[in-house]
């Protein structure tokens, strides 16, 4: 086991404890993903509208993080977040009621889900860069990042298991016990790094914004939006695609959320083999550069086939492997990228990127959708319209892979005298 997963001494505490952290945190989440994919298919005629309001939450959102942050240690703020969307969950666990839910509950659910779900990842993967080093990195978060796939495999079953008996209710409060144990391994791991390094986490400090200045500031993060963007119009022109299929093709809300029940688990098992036994060899074996610029070659082979023929398995198909791809390999790899940055960037910074970033690119992406449908193109034409973007993604992958390597290079330098240890 340890030559497979390549773990050295004194690292299967923190390990452990990150993956069933991440198993749990993922866990919930996709108990409760089916549904908001059905949520979608109702309401497929504004879902950029959803986004919109995704974004403006993001918005607000940010500068209340960014001030826990400056002013709670990571020990306070980390649990305080995750209860806080407990909290949120509790109310439609009490609100929801299945296809008779009011409209307005089930667009806030979605747009609660969105915001809860980049928010409690990111943060996640701020303290995972936080106490593991680059090197640790590399061998490590793959393995991590399978954990949350196991949970993300087993997330989907149980809504379907549970969602045709107990409906929507019954898989929110299932998804609320896995949260809880989430918070509690996050304290646990907490807890265990401030003795294995003898004394509390400093409080980071700086400014409120410090973290969106920073972004605009540097090009090596400059670039890494510029992926978010350009992945987030793929993806979102799949996620929308497949939603508007979904409504045409599959009546009932039970049947429409174990479809997305069953997509959600075939993409976590493709995922976990990614994660568990490919990623962080391939990232040894090509480098930062060649593994990030796979995804978009891969990724257009995809919408080429989809320009040329359509049905929902086979849109569905397509989407399988855009997604395993994105938890498989460009969600491993995106996370190591802020390994070689400091702590402020790797909470605030980073959280800006994954949260207003990432769902301003998604509000671009659907309505540049809408838009193109509005014009009467096609799903199949709009695919071919997409083709060309990945030429650009697979060029700015490439650029953001060197800046990385260089980056590492000058960190190994400067710590080569000193004790391995988290940075």
């Amino acid at each position: 086991m340890q030559q497979l997963v390549r773990v050295e001494a004194g690292e299967w505490t923190r390990l452990l404890l990150a993956f069933f952290y991440f198993f749990s945190l993922l866990g919930g989440y996709f108990m409760l993903r089916p549904i908001r994919g059905t949520v979608a298919a109702y309401n497929s005629d504004i879902l950029h509208w959803l986004y919109t309001g995704t974004f403006i939450s993001m918005l607000v959102m940010v500068p209340v993080f960014g001030l826990l942050v400056a002013r709670f240690r990571r020990g306070q703020f980390i649990p305080g977040i995750y209860l806080f969307f407990i909290s949120n969950l509790a109310f439609f666990i009490i609100g929801f009621s299945d296809a008779t839910t009011p409209l307005w509950i089930q667009r806030l659910f979605y747009i609660w889900l969105s915001v809860f779900n980049l928010f409690v990842v990111s943060v996640f993967w701020s303290f995972m860069a936080d106490i593991f080093h680059p090197g640790q990195a590399q061998r490590l978060f793959g393995f991590i990042m399978a954990g949350g796939s196991l949970g993300a495999i087993i997330g989907p079953r149980v809504t379907a298991g549970l969602v045709g008996d107990a409906g929507a209710r019954g898989v929110m409060t299932a998804a609320l016990v896995c949260l809880l144990g989430a918070t509690l391994m996050a304290v646990l791991l907490g807890r265990y790094q401030r003795s294995s390094v003898h004394g509390r986490t400093a409080v980071i400090g700086g400014r409120v914004w410090e973290g969106a200045i920073r972004v605009f500031r540097s090009r090596y993060l400059l670039f890494a939006c510029l992926l978010m963007l350009l992945h987030n119009l793929i993806s979102t022109f799949l996620y929308n695609g497949l939603a508007v299929l979904v409504d045409q093709q599959i009546e009932g809300f039970g049947e429409r959320t174990a479809f997305f029940g069953t997509v959600d688990h075939i993409v976590q098992i493709i995922a976990f083999l990614l994660q568990f036994f490919i990623t962080s060899r391939l990232v040894t074996a090509l480098g930062m550069p060649r593994t990030l610029v796979l995804v978009p070659a891969l990724l257009a082979g995809g919408l080429m086939i989809l320009g040329s023929a359509l049905g929902i398995v086979l849109f569905a198909a397509v989407q399988i492997a855009q997604r395993s791809l994105n938890y498989g390999v460009l969600g491993p790899t995106k996370e190591m990228l802020f390994t070689v940055v400091d702590r402020e960037t790797r909470y605030k910074s980073k959280n800006f990127i994954d949260t207003v970033i990432y769902r301003g690119s998604d509000v671009t992406a659907s309505w540049i959708f809408k838009g193109m449908i509005t014009a009467g193109l096609s799903i199949s034409q709009i695919a071919w319209v997409l083709v060309p973007v990945m030429a650009v993604w697979a060029w700015g992958a490439w650029r953001l892979g060197q800046i990385y390597t260089t980056l590492l290079v000058g960190q190994r330098a400067r710590n080569e005298n000193q004790p391995d240890a988290p940075s």
